[in-house]
């Protein structure tokens, strides 16, 4: 699986490519137990937005999100890449 994939592409099927607050929603939807309201909260908007992003990449990565080993790389590669964002890399 590509890290990248979030930023750079879709599946043919899929309408539209996720939006720049893709991965910051799927790492927060991670991080808290996947769970739309928790995600909602912490990132200060309404829940069905949170949905509305979630379809988005599920339309990207498929089924795969719903594989825990799947899961916790996706979440290793956006901590990755929220950490070389913050420290300015």
């Amino acid at each position: 699986m590509e890290a990248g994939k979030l930023a750079a592409g879709r599946r043919r099927d899929s309408p539209g490519p996720p939006g720049p607050q893709s991965p910051q929603t799927l790492l927060a939807w991670l991080q808290h137990g996947c769970n739309a309201n928790e995600v909602a909260l912490r990132l200060h908007v309404h829940p069905q937005t949170v949905r509305y992003r979630l379809r988005q990449v599920e339309d990207l990565f498929g089924d795969q999100l719903r594989d825990p080993d799947r899961r916790f790389e996706l979440e290793i590669a956006l901590r990755a890449r929220h950490m070389l964002r913050r420290s300015g890399s």
